[in-house]
């Protein structure tokens, strides 16, 4: 697999896709999710690229084969953006975006 941070958004769907179905077939074959969580190193790549406030979102996402639009939008667009946030001088001055606070706007919604 290539760095995540290089790849483009197209790239980053097709590897996030890739990455479903890799696991769709291997529950197919084992559905102890615990057990593949143990002995896997496919997360380690994006658990890298992704900022830790949406790792979780992309765990979930995975684990449950979530294809919505707007949930991968928000795995990919945070990995393409991580690099904007890593490069502000201090993180206390930092602002993150504003959070979504009209129903409907958050991807789980």
């Amino acid at each position: 697999m290539n760095d995540l941070t290089s790849l483009n958004n197209y790239q980053l769907k097709e590897q996030l896709i890739s990455l479903m179905d890799t696991l769709v077939l291997y529950l197919k074959n084992e559905p102890d999710v615990d057990k593949f969580l143990d002995e896997t190193d496919l997360f380690d790549e994006w658990e890298k690229a992704l900022p830790e406030a949406e790792y979780p979102i992309f765990v979930i996402a995975v684990l449950n084969n979530t294809r919505r639009d707007a949930i991968m939008d928000t795995i990919i667009n945070a990995i393409l953006k991580k690099d904007d946030h890593s490069n502000h001088p201090k993180k206390s001055s930092f602002k993150p975006d504003a959070a979504r606070s009209h129903l409907g706007e958050h991807p789980f919604n």
